[in-house]
């Protein structure tokens, strides 16, 4: 429980606390969301090869593969049903804009 020097913090103020700390220090979590009433942590990590997996609440839930002599992404989501392409292609965004990690080092 947390509290405060007087009273309670409030549950709806502690869920955005919480989650804002989430997003700001956890440089792998590109969002989170609610479903039913649940927090559902993203996080996109990034492997070697140009290859990412995300992790729905540390469950594996798909992959991203940049092609280097393509220059394209491709991506594969398991049929969790929460994630869709829309959230993909946000991610695939985000690394492309460099604001996930990419590790670089794996030259083909």
């Amino acid at each position: 429980m947390w509290q405060l020097a007087f009273g309670v913090l409030v549950d709806d103020i502690k869920e955005a606390c919480i989650g804002a700390l989430i997003l700001r220090f956890d440089t792998h979590a590109p969002e989170l969301f609610y479903h039913h009433g649940k927090r559902q942590v993203v996080e996109v990590r990034a492997k070697k090869y140009s290859l990412w997996h995300i992790y729905l609440n540390n469950a594996y839930v798909g992959s991203i593969q940049y092609y280097p002599f393509t220059k394209q992404f491709n991506y594969h989501l398991e049929d969790n049903g929460l994630l869709t392409d829309d959230h993909v292609q946000k991610y695939i965004a985000m690394i492309q804009r460099g604001e996930l990690k990419w590790i670089k080092d794996d030259i083909r």
